[in-house]
Parts: C-alpha cells; sequence; structure tokens
C-alpha cells in the first residue's frame, strides 16, 4: 500500500503535467482549478509577492495539502485564497 509520505512516488502525478485544486475551506470540496505544481511534500503554504519596492518580501497567505484525488495526486486549499498557488488555472 502507497502513502502520501512516499517521495518516490511521481507515477502518482497525472501525465498532462496539470494536478486539480479544490476548495477545502466548505465542509464540501469542490473543484475549483488546476496546476502544473507537483512538490513530494504533503503540505504547501502558500504567499504572495509584497509592494513591489521591497526586495523580495511576501506574506505568507494560505496552505494547500496534497490528496490523492481518485488515483493521482491533486491540492486542497484549506486556508487562503486558491490564487495564490503557483501557476494556477481557475475552471
Amino acid at each position: 500500500m502507497r502513502s502520501l509520505s512516499d517521495d518516490d512516488d511521481d507515477d502518482l502525478w497525472h501525465p498532462s503535467g496539470w494536478s486539480p485544486v479544490f476548495d477545502g475551506v466548505s465542509s464540501i470540496r469542490h473543484l475549483v482549478g488546476f496546476t502544473t505544481l507537483q512538490l513530494p511534500v504533503e503540505r504547501f503554504r502558500m504567499s504572495r509577492v509584497l509592494e513591489r519596492d521591497l526586495d523580495g518580501a511576501f506574506a505568507l497567505t494560505g496552505e494547500a495539502r496534497r490528496i490523492l484525488a481518485g488515483t493521482f495526486y491533486g491540492f486542497v486549499v484549506v486556508d487562503g485564497d486558491w490564487h495564490d498557488i503557483p501557476d494556477f488555472w481557475p475552471f
């Protein structure tokens, strides 16, 4: 049996390169879009760049968790705005 903590599960990422993103803030998960983000981590902290004058400044804005969505990995945004996931494309 495979677990989400296995870092060698590259075959569990969809071969298209796109991963589904779900809204986990509400009690029911809704598909909100897709991302090309494929990281071997269970939790991903989302961030947003602050003012352009502040070189490299950013703010943490939320968290997404990697899940098995069917037979492939996806992400559930448990806190924050889905648009803060890198390369996010709304559904």
